[in-house]
């Protein structure tokens, strides 16, 4: 791999192990051009990663050092990832397609996620919480979960990771760090960043791996917590199989966000939804999939979405004037294709619904205007997880609620209109974990997770923390 430590090593428990299994070739989306052929762990790997974590838990290495020492070490981690920073965002635009327009902003939030970690970190007490409310003396201790394991979409191979490892080891856990496979070039530059630090061996293993070997994992008796970012559909697997060990979860996973718009906003502002709507070609979470205009205005907002999307620049990742990506992979582009064929069954395709003409190679569709589909519309109610948005009408607030609340997810939703305090009335009615006025995204910062089909659990801030430690009722005799 350029640049990289190794190309047939794995980070395995604190140190590069080589690797016994197959190995996955890592395409650019944008040329289809091979960047680089690494190493996917294997079963025995998979096996020496989790043994030395429980090692590492149960000898107290980690677990007993103090917060105000993990908020050191997190510093630390946060100081490795600025001084590559530049790495990063290349193996960002080259691996996974993103534009070089973002790349800074994302590793830049991944470095402030560390660096929140640690101050949360010392902000916590090491002793235990005494409580005498009930009439008698109780301490309330928080101790470490246990070895984490971390798997990571192919969409946020760093940030997500920071998220992930930091809470984890704020709250005192070893973490298995699982990158994804179309996506791994980022995960092998973090394992170089820790390489530097004196860290417990054990205390972290890095790695890609399948889906046998993830299944492995999640399924391994030594570990203690799950956190998951994908689909909803692995989450319920991986929901199966972690009851049998009664392994604890978080899941972060699909979503199908809405952005309701008030009738106090003008078309003419369109470009505000760009950020929201096709950030990273549509690739995260919590984009707003569905907009929700006033039936009355709906001609308008049509024409304005339909020029404006046709507008937009599509390009090589790396160009400062794009505005549009590849996906990730051809079998996104596959699956986007899928969808736009079911929308133009079900409804009309307003501009976009193909592959760019002017790329002979790489992974490209257009930004794709739907409308003219019922609320119910597969289009509509599933993940598409690309640059497809339909345009839902409205009559009055009420069914706007309905229909932003009318599918099994609740990730996001969002509100535009020039009064902040009605804002404010629409979106306390969204079912969602993440809700925006005139805004777009989430702050990783905080606590974020999703209600229904869109997971369980929070990660980010104090909750994130938290949410990776036991808690041990102790009580005193009756004085």
């Amino acid at each position: 791999m350029t640049a990289m430590t190794t190309d047939s090593t794995l980070y395995i428990a604190g140190d590069w192990k080589p690797g016994h299994r197959a190995t996955v070739d890592v395409i650019n989306p944008a040329t289809e051009e091979l960047l680089a052929t690494v190493p996917l762990a294997g079963a025995a790997d998979a096996d020496t990663a989790v043994s030395a974590a429980v090692a590492v838990h149960e000898s107290g290495g980690w677990a007993r050092r103090s917060f105000a020492e993990r908020a050191d070490a997190l510093d630390a981690i946060a100081d490795g990832i600025e001084s590559r920073q530049a790495e990063f965002d290349r193996y960002y635009i080259e691996d996974l397609g993103g534009l070089a327009t973002f790349a800074p902003m994302l590793s830049t939030i991944s470095i402030a996620v560390f660096r929140d970690a640690a101050r949360l970190a010392r902000e916590m007490s090491d002793e235990p919480e005494v409580r005498t409310g009930s009439g008698a003396k109780v301490a309330i201790r928080r101790t470490p979960v246990g070895p984490v394991l971390a798997i990571v979409p192919f969409n946020g191979p760093l940030l997500l990771a920071a998220v992930k490892v930091s809470s984890a080891l704020a709250a005192g856990c070893p973490v298995i760090l699982r990158a994804d496979v179309l996506t791994p070039m980022v995960s092998f530059l973090l394992a170089e960043v820790l390489t530097e630090l004196e860290l417990p061996p054990g205390l972290i293993s890095i790695f890609p791996a399948d889906v046998d070997i993830s299944r492995q994992l999640v399924a391994h008796p030594g570990i203690a917590h799950i956190s998951f970012t994908g689909s909803t559909a692995v989450g319920k697997e991986i929901m199966r199989a972690a009851a049998q060990n009664m392994t604890r979860l978080t899941l972060e996973l699909g979503g199908k966000s809405a952005a309701i718009v008030l009738d106090d906003i003008d078309p003419t502002g369109v470009s505000m939804f760009y950020p929201g709507c096709l950030a990273q070609t549509g690739q995260v979470c919590t984009t707003y999939s569905r907009i929700l205009v006033p039936s009355s205005r709906l001609e308008d907002w049509t024409t304005a979405f339909g020029d404006y999307f046709s507008s937009l620049v599509i390009g090589p990742p790396g160009n400062a004037a794009t505005m549009i990506g590849p996906l990730a992979s051809a079998a996104q582009r596959d699956r986007v294709e899928r969808y736009v064929a079911l929308a133009r069954e079900e409804g009309t395709v307003i501009t976009g619904g193909r592959r760019p003409p002017q790329f002979d190679r790489g992974f490209w569709y257009e930004p794709t205007l739907v409308a003219g589909v019922l609320p119910d519309a597969r289009v509509a109610q599933e993940e598409v997880f690309g640059p497809v948005i339909v345009l839902l009408p409205y009559n009055d607030v009420d069914q706007a609620i309905q229909i932003a609340n009318g599918t099994g997810y609740g990730l996001a939703g969002g509100v535009f209109t020039g009064d902040i305090a009605r804002g404010e009335q629409v979106a306390s009615r969204l079912h969602a974990g993440v809700t925006n006025i005139n805004n777009f995204g989430a702050t990783f910062l905080e606590p974020l997770g999703g209600f229904g089909q869109s997971g369980m659990g929070r990660e980010g801030g104090v909750e994130g923390i938290q949410a990776l430690m036991e808690i041990t009722q102790l009580q005193y005799p009756p004085a």
